[in-house]
C-alpha cells in the first residue's frame, strides 16, 4: 500500500540535512563575491528548500496540482546547480546572460506598451537609457533553457520528470485540467472538483513526494560537492538509502494495483 507518513519523514528528514549544509557552509570570502560557484550553490539549495518546503505544506492541504507545480521548480533549480557543478564559471556567465536577455526582453516589452500610450511617461526615458547601455553590455544575452541546463550537468534523464510535472500540473494542459473535471461517460453531468484526486491515480501523493525528495536529494549532494566538504548530521548516503528503498517500495506498490480490478466510479 502508498506509504504517505514515510514519505513525509523522509521529507523531513532532507530538509534538516539542507539546513545542516547551510550551518555548516565555512568558506574564505573571495574576490568574486556574489559569482563564486559556492554562493550561487548555497543560493540554489536555499531556493529548492523554500519551493520543497511549499510543496509539502500544499500537499497536506490537498492542492496535489499546485504541490507538483513546485517540485517542478525543484527540478529546474537541480538542472542549474547540476550544470554549475559540471562547468563552474562558466555557468556563472551564462546566468549573466540569461538575466540580461530576461531584463532587456522586458523593459523592450514596457517601452513598446509607453510608446503605444497617449499619455508620456518620465520613465520612458531612464528606460530607454538602461536597455541601451544593458544591450551594449551584453548584447542579446542568451536565455537558460531547462533541457540545455540538464544536458550541461549530465543528467539529462531527469528531464523526463519535469516533462512530466509540466504537462500535468504546471502548465494548463488537457491532463493538469482533467484533474478538476470527470465525467462518467453518460448523459451530461460533468461533476467539478478543486482538490481531489482523480481516483485513477490512487498513488499521486506518494509519486509527488518521490519527484520532490529526489530533486532535493540531488541539490543537497549537489551542493556539498561544490563546497568541497561534508556536514555534520545525517549523511547523505543514509539519506539516498532511504529514498532507493521507498522508491522500490513505491514501484511494487504500484505493480500489485494493477492486478487489481479497477475502482468504480461513482457520478456526483
Amino acid at each position: 500500500m502508498p506509504n504517505k507518513q514515510a514519505w513525509l519523514d523522509l521529507a523531513q528528514r532532507l530538509y534538516e540535512k539542507g539546513k545542516a549544509i547551510f550551518d555548516h557552509s565555512d568558506f574564505l570570502e573571495s574576490a568574486e563575491g556574489t559569482r563564486d560557484p559556492k554562493v550561487v550553490a548555497l543560493a540554489l539549495l536555499a531556493r529548492t528548500m523554500g519551493n520543497f518546503q511549499a510543496g509539502v505544506l500544499l500537499l497536506e492541504t490537498g492542492h496535489v496540482v499546485e504541490s507538483r507545480t513546485m517540485a517542478r521548480c525543484c527540478y529546474e533549480n537541480f538542472f542549474w546547480i547540476a550544470s554549475l557543478a559540471q562547468t563552474g564559471e562558466a555557468f556563472i556567465k551564462k546566468m549573466e546572460l540569461d538575466d540580461a536577455a530576461s531584463r532587456l526582453k522586458l523593459a523592450n516589452g514596457l517601452l513598446d506598451w509607453s510608446k503605444a500610450q497617449s499619455q508620456k511617461y518620465d520613465f520612458a526615458e531612464t528606460l530607454s537609457s538602461f536597455y541601451s547601455s544593458l544591450r551594449a553590455k551584453h548584447g542579446k544575452g542568451s536565455r537558460i533553457l531547462p533541457k540545455d541546463a540538464a544536458n550541461d550537468g549530465k543528467i539529462s534523464d531527469a528531464y523526463i520528470f519535469y516533462g512530466e510535472l509540466s504537462n500535468d500540473a504546471a502548465h494548463p494542459s488537457a491532463t493538469s485540467l482533467s484533474r478538476h473535471v470527470s465525467w462518467d461517460g453518460d448523459g451530461d453531468d460533468v461533476c467539478f472538483t478543486l482538490h481531489a484526486l482523480p481516483l485513477k491515480e490512487p498513488f499521486a501523493i506518494e509519486d509527488t513526494l518521490e519527484l520532490a525528495c529526489n530533486a532535493l536529494l540531488c541539490v543537497c549532494i549537489a551542493t556539498n560537492e561544490i563546497l568541497g566538504g561534508s556536514t555534520d548530521g545525517e549523511r547523505l548516503a543514509t539519506l539516498a538509502d532511504e529514498f532507493s528503498k521507498l522508491s522500490i517500495e513505491n514501484k511494487t506498490a504500484r505493480e500489485g494495483a494493477r492486478l487489481l480490478p479497477p475502482p468504480k466510479t461513482r457520478r456526483s
